[in-house]
């Protein structure tokens, strides 16, 4: 199977300031759902960490120095992503709902998801091709699928969600991800389409998007993309655009090769 490949290091690893926990969270796994658990992503993260979520006033070290404590955000139980800018500023940090043994999902033809909303659910990790042939649709709230890295999860055809509070993290859409809801995120993504968001409170870090991305609400935050065609705001404000650069398929083969990457990418208004 051939997909785009994200362009940075998924190398992370462990740092932490105090003690975290018993410890259970596989380190050097950034797609884990389990719960509490934090990985930090973005161009300041370096290395990333990878870390049971700390307790009370611990924290976790950054490279910049900040020592941020992702428990004042998020529930006990869910998981977080701290999401880290160029300058080592932590610019957002997204709350997830979390399973140790999320439902899997697969199948020749379109899935929906979140009927009754809360579904957490994940995509296999096995290199077998394409894991769901057709679209995914979610209409509930708080839906959260999980993949294995970009490389191994594939959607075969479109994400759409309506609902509040969707997510998708360490998986290949081989299409166009459209979102209506508020607090979507995506992490860790291929997008072989467009992204287009009508919902505010969206993030999106350390993707890579073949298309363009278009938001149309405020509050979001965009960091560390790399982006095949532009990224537009379309009547959106208090937004924070760091650290996304330009893909330039230069070979045409829908794979983010060495020298493709580097220049820098705006996010543009549309008039």
């Amino acid at each position: 199977m051939r997909t785009l490949l994200l362009g940075t290091s998924l190398a992370f690893v462990l740092l932490a300031c105090g003690s975290t926990g018993d410890g259970s969270a596989p380190p050097g796994n950034p797609y884990t759902s389990d719960p509490n658990t934090t990985v930090v992503v973005g161009p300041g993260a370096g290395s990333g960490t990878v870390t049971r979520t700390p307790t009370g006033e611990e924290c976790i070290q950054l490279p910049s120095g900040e020592c941020v404590k992702p428990q004042k955000t998020c529930r006990d139980g869910e998981r977080a992503d701290v999401i880290v800018d160029s300058s080592g500023k932590v610019v957002e940090v997204v709350c997830y709902p979390a399973s140790s043994s999320p439902t899997p999902v697969d199948g020749q033809g379109n899935i929906e998801l979140g009927k009754d909303n809360k579904a957490v659910v994940s995509i296999d990790g096995n290199d077998d091709g394409i894991d769901v042939a057709g679209d995914v649709t979610s209409k509930g709230n708080n839906v959260t699928v999980y993949g294995q890295g970009p490389a191994v999860s594939v959607i075969g055809g479109n994400v759409d969600a309506e609902g509040n509070n969707f997510a998708a993290r360490g998986v290949t859409v081989k299409g166009n991800v459209e979102i209506s809801g508020n607090n979507a995120a995506l992490v860790l993504c291929v997008v072989e389409g467009d992204v287009i968001i009508k919902g505010n409170n969206a993030t999106i870090a350390d993707c890579t998007v073949r298309g363009k991305i278009e938001i149309n609400g405020n509050n979001s935050v965009l960091v560390g993309n790399r982006v095949g065609k532009d990224i537009v705001l379309v009547d959106a404000q208090n937004t924070v655009c760091d650290a996304n650069t330009r893909w330039t398929d230069n070979n045409d083969n829908g794979i983010v090769d060495p020298g493709e990457t580097g220049s820098s990418i705006s996010c543009s208004t549309k008039k």
